[in-house]
């Protein structure tokens, strides 16, 4: 190659023996320019890779600033965040669920209160949510800043998530 400065490499690391793949990654940490690469190999992301898109189907892509491994353990993290939110959600509203069959559909005051105030902060979390977004697409954030409005967009839609269920646990 005579001088590149731009790679797109797609599942570079297929029918390559061990020397191949080691003589690839090297040439390719030593690459000074930008790389695109498509790959199932995750070993040889984690190692090349520093900003991650993930396809995740229907449209949805993902975008991550970091490693691979780093991307996964955040995930596993997320993950856990929502089964223990979940978990804390469901308990109140199976004991809410029969204090609704005797009051016949009713919300007392203070209900009626955590409900405004849940539909205040959906207004508020949607458009915080729409100000990261456009913040993230808008390709001029550093590295840094990217990292941490992707964290925020994932606590903004789990928080999302939680109050919406909430909401509809006291709409009639």
């Amino acid at each position: 190659m005579k001088s590149p400065n731009f790679l797109i490499l797609d599942e570079p690391t297929n029918d390559l023996d061990i020397v191949s793949l080691n003589v690839l990654e090297e040439y390719l940490l030593a690459f000074p320019g930008s790389l695109i690469i498509v790959s199932h190999d995750r070993y040889f992301l984690d190692k090349l890779a520093d900003h991650i898109f993930v396809f995740e189907g229907d449209g949805l892509i993902k975008d991550y600033v970091g490693k691979y491994s780093e991307y996964r353990e955040m995930v596993k993290e997320l993950e856990a965040a929502k089964e223990r939110e979940l978990m804390k959600t469901k308990e109140p509203a199976i004991i809410k669920n029969n204090d609704e069959k005797k009051t016949a559909g009713k919300l007392t005051w203070k209900e009626q209160r955590e409900l405004e105030e849940i539909e205040e902060k959906l207004d508020t979390l949607e458009k915080e949510k729409s100000s990261l977004e456009a913040a993230l697409s808008s390709g001029s954030l550093s590295p840094e800043e990217l990292t941490k409005y992707s964290l925020r967009i994932g606590e903004v839609i789990l928080d999302l998530d939680r109050l919406g269920d909430r909401w509809l646990e006291l709409t009639p």
